[in-house]
């Protein structure tokens, strides 16, 4: 069943609580991959991997199940190795390979952090990222996005994720009204607000 979580600025309380209780596990035993790539051209973004990082141990998740993994050290989808052609990717550590469906299922969620939303979406298409993450999310891995990882999961772009139709505008001073998600148009979301997607339909929620 998908279970996606499209903030605006990342989880405030009630969405944390939302979290833990549709994950069924104590934080401590929650296991999350942090991808930071959309953060990585300015110190503002490099500042949401903090911020990311911080409000994930301060829900009491374990550092050691943080696994931080950055998409700009794999190899473009179709490559043709010519230095590394015998290595088998496989026995390589998860940290510059692509996973698994097997390995996705030993996490139980997804946080893309903000940053720029056109670079986190060129890396994820890059690497073919893609059908991976939209067969783990269907498979039962939740997403989280925030800001940028809202949008490359929404209908910003023409070669998104495709969790939801419409476009995703994050940081708005005034947001949309929480409930049922319109059929069509941009959904603008204050940094408190966030779009809940599950198999049953699309919400917004927050404050």
């Amino acid at each position: 069943m998908k279970q996606i979580l499209l903030t605006s600025a990342g989880l405030t309380d009630v969405m944390q609580s939302l979290f833990v209780s549709r994950i069924h596990k104590r934080p401590e035993q929650i296991k999350i991959m942090l991808i930071p790539c959309a953060s990585l051209d300015s110190d503002g973004g490099r500042e949401g991997i903090i911020a990311g990082m911080a409000g994930l141990l301060q829900m009491g998740i374990r550092k050691e199940n943080i696994f931080l993994y950055n998409l700009t050290y794999l190899l473009s989808h179709g490559y043709q190795r010519i230095y590394s052609a015998a290595e088998d990717l496989s026995a390589l550590p998860l940290d510059i390979r692509l996973p698994t469906r097997a390995e996705f299922r030993q996490f139980d969620a997804v946080l893309f952090t903000g940053g720029r939303a056109d670079t986190l979406m060129d890396e994820i298409l890059r690497t073919g990222f893609r059908p991976l993450l939209t067969q783990a999310v269907e498979d039962g891995l939740f997403y989280i996005g925030v800001s940028a990882g809202s949008m490359v999961a929404a209908g910003n772009f023409e070669n998104g994720l495709g969790f939801l139709k419409n476009p995703v505008i994050p940081h708005c001073l005034q947001g949309l009204p929480c409930g049922n998600v319109p059929e069509n148009g941009e959904i603008s979301l204050t940094d408190k607000q966030a779009v809940w997607i599950t198999d049953a339909g699309a919400q917004i929620i927050g404050e």
